[in-house]
């Protein structure tokens, strides 16, 4: 079962009897130590600047965010500014996170689209009804019809391209592996950066194997960086880095409204893997197959790029099998390769043209 946590300024709390930020309900097997020492970290909100004074509470940007916790949990929640507090003076903003069992949340793990499109939060409650709410057994799912769009969309949508997209796979890479921070400053309106975000994530997550995704964390929303534990994609609004810090260079920074990169330590190599997931970004089924059996199998050093790339190369050879399916093309012309063999077959053949048109030109020039 799913445990759920409210927080948000009220009168009093269940930590506090006074006037104040505080839990103010829970469901009743979640642990006091718990909700002290990781979700208050995660119970935060600043509205953006530019509506200071607005009234709409539509026009906020909602902040989503999933970690996974150290106690093998994922916490998935939602803050967002819902206006005046019990004085009706004071604004304030409404936390509210659902807690997934270590033994549930592979599900999620394994079907992202449940994390990133996640709803039926609240935001508001009324103390009086007692500081305990029940467990759920599974959070909703929005289904919009736009989660249908293509990569080539998102990428419009998000005024990326691909080179962007797979700096931020590799930059995810150094997330689940050394703990990064990745900040994504994003050219779109406050109240479209949701969405945006979103998008993006639901590409991204796709092409990430599962142990990377057990590990990373992301929010959708920030008014400015801030260092929290177990988030690593953050994604802010164009203005929101007005200076780069120590603290910012040690992550990786895509500004894309201003067209600045800050991703020393990304290798611009290519990589065998990458281009794999990158032809069949849309094909699910190969993904998700190839995935499952990389995990089945134990991979060593499974937060390691490298150690993906030498599945194709043959170092690894031996752990992967895939079924073969019907060759596919995506709309845009392009093949997909059904699996990693028919990938690495493709490059193979690639470089053996290159090889033998330098020998034909080597014994050309023996004959001369």
């Amino acid at each position: 079962m799913i445990e759920q946590h409210f927080y948000t300024r009220d009168r009093r709390g269940i930590f506090s009897k006074t006037p104040g930020y505080d839990t103010v309900a829970k469901s009743g097997n979640l642990q006091d130590e718990f909700i002290i020492n990781t979700l208050h970290d995660l119970c935060f909100y600043e509205a953006p600047a530019s509506l200071a004074g607005e009234e709409d509470l539509s026009k906020y940007p909602k902040a989503l965010f999933c970690v996974n916790t150290e106690e093998g949990s994922m916490v998935i929640g939602e803050s967002a500014f819902v206006g005046r507090d019990y004085t009706g003076e004071r604004n304030r903003y409404f936390t509210h996170n659902y807690i997934i069992p270590e033994e549930e949340k592979d599900d999620y793990i394994k079907n992202p689209e449940r994390i990133i499109y996640s709803e039926g939060f609240i935001h508001n409650y009324d103390i009086n009804e007692g500081c305990f709410i029940s467990e759920v057994q599974e959070i909703r799912q929005s289904k919009p019809l736009n989660h249908t769009c293509s990569i080539e969309e998102m990428y419009s949508k998000a005024s990326i391209n691909e080179e962007i997209f797979k700096n931020i796979i590799k930059a995810s890479f150094h997330a689940a592996q050394y703990g990064k921070k990745i900040y994504v400053v994003l050219d779109c309106e406050n109240n479209y950066i949701e969405y945006i975000s979103r998008e993006i994530l639901r590409y991204l997550y796709r092409v990430l194997p599962f142990p990377v995704r057990r590990r990373i964390g992301f929010i959708t929303y920030m008014k400015i960086p801030k260092n929290k534990n177990f988030i690593n994609i953050i994604f802010l609004c164009k203005g929101s880095i007005k200076r780069i810090n120590t603290e910012l260079k040690a992550g990786y920074i895509f500004d894309i409204p201003n067209k600045e990169f800050y991703i020393e330590g990304i290798d611009s190599s290519k990589h065998i893997f990458i281009d794999f997931v990158m032809n069949n970004v849309e094909n699910e089924a190969v993904l998700n197959d190839f995935f499952n059996k990389v995990d089945n199998n134990n991979l060593e050093e499974a937060l390691n790029l490298y150690k993906y790339d030498d599945i194709f190369s043959g170092n690894n050879r031996n752990i992967i099998t895939t079924k073969k399916t019907d060759e596919t093309v995506d709309k845009n012309g392009k093949r997909q390769y059904n699996d990693f063999k028919e990938n690495d077959k493709a490059n193979e053949n690639k470089f053996a043209k290159i090889i033998k048109f330098f020998i034909d030109k080597i014994k050309n020039m023996v004959k001369n």
